[in-house]
């Protein structure tokens, strides 16, 4: 029986900092909630209202929850490739072989998009995360290694790997496959 050929990998957020700059900002937050509305004790001399400090509790409590449950997917077999940005992907994206006319593994920077000013959509984590340009996506969580797909109209996808020479090997087993049908 012949081994199936499949690359996996997740990757979860790694900015320490972004965590670490989090937990005094939520803990802030939080006590200036419950001395406003627990004690009736208000901060500065034009106090945020109650309903005001709710919401801003809860949105800060949400993105450190996004930040600990972020993950980007990444699966890649002899179909295409799998990619999926959690929660903001709740399933796969899939990209068949027969849609990439190229696929290689390569250093990436913000010049991909034009720089900073590019981008047009983006869901930005400390420079990561998911970003859209002319004709380009990238999803990313950490370092400057990443899978490049460019697809038959041209369009760019650029996904984030922290494992790119055992991507490199897989890619070049799975061409060498590809190559022999």
């Amino acid at each position: 029986m012949k081994e199936e050929l499949v690359f996996t990998e997740r990757q979860h957020l790694r900015q320490w900092w972004i965590i670490a700059l989090m937990i005094p900002i939520n803990g802030i937050i939080i006590c200036r909630c419950i001395m406003q509305l627990g004690f009736g004790k208000s901060f500065g001399n034009n106090p945020m209202p109650d309903a005001m400090h709710i919401i801003v509790t809860v949105i800060t409590l949400l993105v450190t929850v996004l930040l600990f449950f972020i993950r980007l997917n990444t699966v890649i077999n002899k179909e295409g490739v799998y990619m999926q940005m959690f929660p903001f992907h709740l399933r796969y994206k899939f990209t068949p072989w027969d849609y990439i006319s190229e696929a290689n593994v390569m250093k990436f920077n913000l010049m991909h998009f034009g720089g900073w000013g590019m981008w047009f959509k983006s869901v930005n984590l400390g420079g990561h995360g998911i970003h859209h340009g002319i004709g380009s996506t990238a999803y990313t969580m950490s370092g400057n290694k990443v899978l490049k797909l460019v697809l038959h109209n041209n369009k760019k996808i650029y996904i984030g790997t922290r494992m790119p020479e055992e991507l490199k090997e897989f890619l070049n087993k799975l061409d060498a496959e590809r190559k022999q049908k």
